[in-house]
């Protein structure tokens, strides 16, 4: 058995560390300060975008992470004020996180515990005493907000492979409302990145719910819990990525979506990779640098041009795209900016 490895923290990048140290026959510890495990924002559907050359799930079974997801979006449904787009293609792979069993969360547990791994819940432990620091976003430093509900998969009207967006300052300020499926529920939430007021956020959720494309998806569904969900990226997590003898991976280094806030591929990277630099010997940098070589930067850009955005310049944006586009176009005319 080879040497003890400490956690900081439970989330998706943690755990993922956890599981391909522990395959690779190292002691681990996971600590973490919640009581029970349980994803920050609450039960939710969360998506990888497919958006790169290479598949995002054959990118994550290269670095260990082979759970398959519940569902694939191949009809992406976007809308400005006054237009329409439809992305046809694989464009994202859905995931449900939270306390049932068939979650990620719990899958990566129940796998992570079959080979040994310790867990020690409602523990405050000095990040600085572990290997891999994975407590998630700053306290205060969050810069990403999303708030909305979850809605019961009874009585609604929305198709298990379909995801509505919409790109409206009115509704999510320098960001979108998203409507994506669920297994029992499904889930609807602006994320902004300018209201960082949840109740404020929530309000313009909830004024989008009259809207008639909404309303016809929400059919005679009922409300079953509400999303609160707070993220944060740098500009350069990789210049974050070490912090005295520690890897920090996740959000604890910034580790995020910065055009579109899908954070759950960068969560596993570079929970993966972290935990293959301690296995290897390597740099756990220069893994991330081939990982994700220039992507930060220019979603960073792209962001930029996002915050500033109005909505005329949404109107543009999807007008651009025609009626109707296949994946692999859009991909070639967005590249890197794809939203």
């Amino acid at each position: 058995m080879r040497r003890l490895v400490k956690i900081a923290g439970a989330g998706l990048s943690g755990l993922t560390a956890a599981l391909v140290l522990a395959r690779h026959g190292y002691q681990v510890e996971v600590r973490e300060r919640k009581s029970r495990l349980l994803p920050s924002s609450g039960p939710h559907t969360e998506g990888i975008r497919n958006y790169k050359t290479i598949d995002a799930l054959d990118e994550l079974a290269e670095v260990g992470f082979d759970i398959r997801p519940f569902s694939t979006i191949n009809t992406t449904i976007r809308r400005s004020p006054r237009f329409m787009n439809v992305l046809r293609g694989p464009a994202h792979y859905l995931f449900m996180r939270g306390t049932d069993e068939q979650t990620v969360d719990q899958v990566l547990f129940h796998r992570t515990k079959e080979l040994g791994v310790h867990f020690r819940f409602g523990v405050e432990s000095d990040p600085m005493d572990c290997d891999i620091i994975a407590t998630g976003p700053p306290k205060d430093g969050f810069n990403i907000l999303g708030a909305g509900y979850t809605f019961s998969a009874e009585g609604g009207h929305l198709d298990m492979h379909t995801a509505h967006a919409l790109f409206d300052n009115e509704v999510a300020p320098a960001g979108y409302l998203v409507v994506t499926p669920g297994l029992r529920f499904h889930s609807i939430y602006s994320v902004s990145w300018k209201d960082f007021q949840y109740e404020r956020l929530l309000a313009r959720t909830e004024s989008a719910l009259q809207i008639p494309w909404i309303r016809q998806i929400l059919g005679r569904s009922r409300w079953t819990g509400k999303i609160l969900g707070r993220a944060y990226f740098a500009r350069d997590p990789i210049s974050h990525a070490v912090r005295g003898d520690a890897l920090v991976v996740g959000e604890a280094a910034g580790f995020q979506d910065a055009v579109a806030g899908f954070g759950f591929r960068h969560a596993v990277l570079s929970g993966a990779l972290a935990a293959l630099a301690i296995i290897g010997g390597k740099d756990y940098r220069e893994l991330l640098r081939a990982a994700f070589g220039n992507e930060f930067e220019q979603a960073y850009r792209f962001r930029q041009w996002l915050d500033s955005a109005t909505n005329d310049d949404y109107d543009s944006m999807i007008n651009s795209l025609g009626l109707e586009i296949a994946l692999r176009e859009y991909i070639q005319r967005r590249g890197p900016r794809a939203l």
